[in-house]
């Protein structure tokens, strides 16, 4: 009996209940594809006795987890810490700017923030807009880090008991055939290329996936000729 290979589509979770975790797992699934959940709780991160969140530390984890893994979706509760008297408190809108510092790639990734009360997180976000337009008078929406990224990613807001099925809705979204070849060249993503091509030679799987996040023509053309010869290798088989 032939087992049927699953293509995995990857996809991030933040939430301060660790049940989040299972919840997930048990609700989210998509028709010929496995979902791969990397889940974070940032309140690990937040120390009670000195009123701090530990920023690097949590940035480290989040890089370690997700290393080699072409990551479609981010999603995030709205409510992860409260402000305290020294701690300003930690939201999605925090953790969405955490991720895309840590590599521009990410803007062009699907985020999605879930709240148990969606007014309260619009009503914070447009406060929060105010007062960098306040901060930053004269200045056009490209110099309002805020503003600009709010018009440049792909976020889309729901409420909590909704968020399974945006999760799926948003996992089908990117069931595309780019999906399939880069979350299957990402999973050897370590091995080093050497083939006589001073392209690739002595570089990872990932660094030219990387290449292609930049627009670097010549991950483009690695891509095309592992089609290329992957077609002609199947070729060459069922001639036989």
């Amino acid at each position: 009996m032939t087992s049927v290979v699953q293509n995995e589509i990857s996809y991030l979770v933040f939430d301060d209940e660790d049940e989040e975790r299972n919840q997930q797992h048990l609700n989210v699934n998509v028709s010929g594809f496995l979902c791969n959940l990397t889940f974070l709780n940032p309140k690990e991160f937040y120390d009670l006795e000195t009123d701090s969140f530990n920023t690097t530390a949590f940035t480290e984890k989040i890089e370690g987890d997700i290393k080699g893994k072409n990551i479609r979706l981010v999603a995030t509760d709205w409510n992860i810490l409260q402000p305290t008297g020294n701690f300003q408190g930690l939201n999605g809108w925090n953790i969405i700017d955490i991720i895309l510092n840590l590599n521009e790639k990410y803007k062009k990734r699907q985020f999605l923030i879930y709240s148990g009360n969606a007014t309260d997180a619009s009503k914070t976000l447009v406060d929060m807009i105010q007062s960098e337009i306040a901060q930053n008078q004269g200045k056009t929406i490209n110099g309002l880090k805020l503003l600009s990224n709010l018009l440049e990613l792909r976020i889309k807001f729901c409420s909590r008991p909704q968020r399974f099925d945006e999760v799926k809705s948003l996992l089908k979204d990117e069931k595309i055939i780019s999906t399939v070849v880069l979350s299957s060249l990402a999973s050897v993503g370590e091995l080093t290329i050497n083939t006589g091509n001073n392209d690739y030679d002595g570089k990872t799987i990932q660094n030219l996936l990387e290449l292609i996040e930049h627009n670097d023509e010549r991950g483009l053309k690695f891509i095309k000729e592992f089609i290329e010869l992957s077609i002609a290798n199947y070729t060459e088989l069922n001639a036989q």
